[in-house]
């Protein structure tokens, strides 16, 4: 499956998109360091070069595409603790619990085996390491739809709404801890859910992608910071920090 479409740095995207991939990163680098690092589906490198300067031991970073992983090479050419390898994020070329910290944003609704992805996570792993993994809330981006619903993003293969994706989670993860992004009010989301299950196609997520337009004129990677789900809100993507790994 080609991930080039989508990937951040392959082409024009909203300002926003780049702001929500850019608060991720810049809340996954506050704990990379002294740690040797995964970044799984690195794209073109701006995660893995933020985290090799945040003081990483080692940024281990892999990507489907040899394009992509040409362009980190490139960009973090001036670093000496980054390694950048063509790789399934389903058989990383790394040893058994050989990570301190995991990081996978924006990967885990594109693959058709996630279940596998997560027990290649746990493999790699120490004991005591950490995943942070991200994902679209279904309920938002597909209001109105269910888990086997094809999403509106063709390179998507499923959304998980919130309860679905830390269930997903818990099942090679003792402790899961969901935070957000992109919050709005729940009289919001179910709004568009009722319109999500009433309109044909994907009209609730076209909705809810119009809803935004506005942001052309004023977005701010603040706007997209990762934090708690505040209370009567939800949150558009979903963050998880998951330790205690099974």
């Amino acid at each position: 499956m080609s991930f080039d479409r989508e990937r951040l740095g392959s082409g024009a995207l909203p300002i926003w998109v780049v702001h929500e991939h850019e608060a991720r990163w810049r809340f996954a680098s506050e704990l990379v360091a002294n740690k040797v690092v995964v970044d799984c589906a690195c794209g073109v490198g701006e995660g893995t070069r933020l985290f090799a300067e945040a003081g990483a031991l080692h940024v281990h970073a892999f990507d489907l595409s040899d394009d992509a992983v040409a362009e980190t090479r490139r960009r973090c050419s001036a670093l000496t603790n980054v390694t950048a390898t063509p790789a399934s994020a389903l058989a990383l070329p790394l040893p058994d619990a050989s990570a301190d910290l995991f990081v996978s944003f924006e990967t885990i609704e594109h693959l058709d085996d996630e279940r596998g992805f997560l027990a290649e996570v746990t493999r790699v792993l120490v004991r005591d390491g950490m995943l942070l993994c991200s994902t679209p809330n279904r309920s938002i981006t597909m209001p109105g739809k269910i888990l086997s619903d094809k999403p509106w993003n063709p390179f998507h293969v499923r959304e998980f709404n919130q309860a679905e994706f830390e269930a997903r989670l818990r099942e090679r993860f003792d402790t899961v801890r969901v935070l957000g992004q992109n919050a709005i009010p729940r009289w919001r989301v179910q709004l568009l859910e009722r319109l999500g299950r009433g309109l044909p196609g994907h009209l609730g997520g076209r909705i809810n992608s119009a809803l935004k337009l506005p942001r052309l004129a004023y977005d701010r990677i603040d706007h997209h910071l990762v934090g708690d789900i505040p209370d009567r809100r939800a949150c558009e993507y979903l963050v998880a920090i998951c330790t205690n790994p099974k």
